[in-house]
């Protein structure tokens, strides 16, 4: 074998010698999407609200349109930034430098949640026209982020998927565009403390299967009904006559200021949430 072609063998062994101690080298592959650490939300807590009706009067359940809006500016005012709940997942991923997140939660899928006018408009003083109309005002500090969670078989029909059931469809899908999440709060409304393991999963997954279909999401969040949990907590995750479900943070109904997901304390089957009453705006933020 000629000289040159010796040179060359050991040239092509050389370089494959290091090319795989590199690639091998700990740390060297893709980090997973999933992570809590790297490039995480680092301060200690957050805010997920809680928000039921927007109507008139102010109530228990009940925030009228006036102050849900005075609600928006107060957090744009104090460096707050809206996050659907499932970018808990990600760290928070996007997050606006210098700003807080915080998750608006909308729990029972009420009309006064999303509402279209007959002519075709979104109701400005529903949940989603306030948000829309403070996006258009702050398009580039506000993104339009909240998370729904949804019911959809109970004896109530303006509970179901917002409402005027003809357009069901047509508002998840519009939700989905507009970067908002869809989520579930069990098909029935169903007491999780109350029922079988066997009837969660299956009204778990008979939701998520249905919201799935019609947002095009992938459905990660729940709220459990009335805060009341199942004693079996593995039904968030499971399958149920062929239809798998993976439920990865469950909201509780109270709770306070939320631990943020790098926390040793961070429990994603229990994430805390403030009700948006005075009471609750004064306690933790100071506000009426």
């Amino acid at each position: 074998m000629k000289w040159w072609r010796l040179g060359s063998l050991f040239l092509f062994l050389l370089v494959a010698f290091f090319l795989f101690k590199f690639v091998n080298q700990p740390g060297s592959k893709p980090a997973e999407k999933f992570a809590y650490t790297q490039k995480s939300y680092s301060s200690k807590r957050f805010p997920v609200l809680e928000y039921h009706l927007i109507s008139r009067p102010e109530g228990r359940w009940t925030r009228t349109p006036e102050n849900f809006r005075a609600d928006l500016e107060w957090l744009y005012q104090n460096n707050y930034y809206p996050m659907n709940l499932k970018d808990i997942l990600t760290g928070f991923q996007g997050l606006s430098a210098g700003k807080t997140p915080v998750v608006m939660t909308f729990d029972d899928s009420s009309s006064s949640q999303f509402r279209y006018l007959a002519d075709g408009r979104v109701d400005p003083d529903c949940a989603v026209g306030v948000i829309k109309a403070f996006h258009d005002k702050h398009p580039f500090d506000w993104p339009m982020r909240a998370t729904f969670f949804i019911v959809i078989g109970t004896n109530n029909p303006d509970r179901n998927i917002f409402g005027q059931k003809e357009l069901a469809e047509k508002k998840l899908k519009q939700l989905t565009a507009w970067g908002m999440e869809v989520a579930s709060h069990t098909y029935w409304h169903d007491r999780l403390s109350k029922v079988s393991p066997e009837f969660a999963r299956y009204s778990l997954a008979k939701s998520v299967k249905v919201l799935s279909d019609l947002s095009g999401q992938k459905i990660v969040s729940l709220a459990t009904p009335m805060g009341l949990y199942p004693s079996d907590e593995s039904v968030f995750k499971g399958e149920y006559q062929k239809i798998s479900y993976d439920l990865k943070l469950v909201c509780e109904v109270a709770g306070g200021l939320q631990v943020a997901p790098n926390s040793p304390k961070f429990n994603p089957y229990h994430i805390n949430r403030i009700q948006t009453i005075s009471s609750e705006w004064r306690k933790f933020f100071g506000r009426d």
